[in-house]
């Protein structure tokens, strides 16, 4: 028997063309927390761990109403016209701010035992109260340096169970992968809400120095205080940093939004790196997180003087997030930076439309693609894409199992007959991305950026081919939505 997926409809979905204003709200700020929660979590006072109160998962009966369509020319039309905006305002160097703050919604898991080997590393009690500041102080401190055109909220979560780190390739550091971290991200984010992912451990503090001292590998394999993986092909940031001590006399915080404390900077700066695919995807400059280490073309960094530029470099940190960094291009001098408009383009949700099952027209079997070889077919069995928005009417199409698979035109050639099948990013854009061709039964169709037209063809067993619009095949395809993230 034919199985089918049932069919899990947002009515958020109503707010899918209005993204770039902002639907729903922003969570009511707990007091007695140090961070902002949901209702259903709590303290618990001997650990300090926050927790989620058990739900009952309730599967929704299936409806007999129409699945509502997305439109996804609506969409494009959208995405375009923010990155228009934000080209136009950074062109003229306008610091308008955004008539709303774009709400952002960090999760951040504080893992308090990890371990590499015999290596053996554990948050204080102290450690915990401490990061809890340290979240307090990034929302604060950035959404004030941002002129509040960033609204953020900040659900930090204490992971106690022992997790082990990963080791770099080829290289002595070590590192909290995202995919040991994946399960924790999954139980936290069920309704998708959350923009990144920051994940902190702590290495330091006499308490670990004596409980590692003299075991193999101490004082050689350092915990990395950040990686990223952001991008538009990621619908996620995910940064991770190592804790370290407060200086002396920063900490009780006196303000929360002066950026007063050493482990706000990391964080900042491990966050900031998500955002430096904005150069290429708007076609302006963009400075690299690093630059404040002195390159030419960014006047006033070219001294690199550990500890006498604020904490980690802040000032340099300030001028990137507020636009106002000096850049001279060899001939003037210009500011660049994350301008206001800028701003909506960090949303996960801006460029990842969500995971959607594509299903034949004629109710004949779904679009599918396999993990041993790259070629597509038909199933009985529903088979989960992520569409990403790229630009200039064109989509991505990923399946959730393989994430790093794009649906990609053979050699990037336009020819009758070309194999399509699943393939890694190549950067050739064109031949990775697809204009989905509303039909006029309501269908779509898959069709090539080309001049020519052609649309995805499936000839089962053969696979998929590029195809002249009538060609024998199955071309015409019911994109149905999973789960849609939603703009807030």
């Amino acid at each position: 028997m034919k199985k089918k997926l049932i069919i899990r409809m947002l009515s958020m979905i109503l707010c899918l063309a209005l993204f770039a204003t902002g639907c729903g709200s922003k969570q009511e700020e707990n007091s007695n927390n140090i961070t902002k929660t949901p209702a259903t979590e709590k303290t618990d006072e001997n650990n300090g761990s926050v927790k989620n109160d058990e739900k009952v998962e309730v599967t929704p009966e299936p409806t007999a109403e129409p699945v509502k369509k997305v439109d996804f020319a609506a969409l494009a039309e959208n995405t375009d016209r923010l990155v228009k905006e934000a080209i136009d305002q950074v062109n003229a160097g306008d610091y308008t701010p955004l008539s709303e703050p774009v709400k952002y919604n960090v999760l951040w898991l504080g893992y308090t035992h990890v371990t590499y080997g015999e290596l053996d590393f554990q948050m204080t009690d102290f450690d915990k109260k401490y990061l809890q500041a340290v979240a307090i102080n990034f929302e604060k401190s950035v959404e004030s340096i941002t002129n509040h055109n960033l609204d953020i909220t900040v659900d930090l979560h204490f992971i106690d169970e022992a997790t082990t780190l990963t080791k770099a390739d080829n290289d002595e550091w070590l590192f909290l992968s995202k995919d040991t971290v994946q399960p924790a991200i999954d139980n936290f984010n069920a309704t998708g809400e959350f923009d990144t992912v920051l994940t902190t451990v702590q290495t330091a503090g006499e308490e670990n120095q004596a409980r590692n001292e003299g075991k193999a590998g101490y004082g050689v394999n350092y915990v990395m205080l950040g990686i990223m993986t952001h991008n538009m092909n990621t619908p996620m940031g995910y940064s991770t940093f190592d804790l370290q001590k407060p200086y002396d006399g920063t900490y009780p915080l006196e303000d929360p939004e002066i950026p007063s404390l050493y482990a706000t900077s990391v964080a900042v700066h491990e966050w900031m790196h998500q955002f430096e695919y904005l150069g290429q995807l708007l076609g302006i400059v963009y400075p690299p997180t690093h630059a404040y280490m002195g390159p030419d073309s960014y006047p006033g960094y070219q001294q690199y003087i550990n500890g006498q530029n604020d904490y980690d470099y802040f000032e340099f940190y300030k001028l990137v997030l507020q636009g106002k960094l000096p850049y001279n291009d060899g001939s003037t001098v210009k500011y660049v930076g994350m301008y206001p408009k800028m701003w909506p383009l960090i949303k996960r949700n801006v460029y990842n439309l969500g995971k959607f099952v594509i299903e034949n027209a004629n109710g004949d079997g779904y679009l599918c693609g396999r993990d041993d070889e790259p070629r597509l077919y038909t199933s009985n069995d529903a088979c989960i894409w992520t569409i990403k928005y790229l630009s200039d009417g064109r989509f991505m199409f990923s399946p959730e199992k393989m994430p790093d698979k794009l649906i990609d035109l053979g050699n990037a050639w336009d020819i009758e007959d070309n194999t399509i099948s699943l393939w890694i990013y190549t950067g050739y854009l064109d031949a990775q991305s697809w204009r989905i061709k509303e039909n006029s039964d309501g269908s779509y169709s898959l069709q090539t950026p080309y001049e020519s037209g052609r649309l995805l063809t499936i000839r089962d067993p053969q696979g998929a081919f590029l195809a002249s619009d009538g060609a024998s095949g199955v071309q015409d395809w019911n994109i149905k939505p999973i789960e849609v993230e939603i703009m807030q």
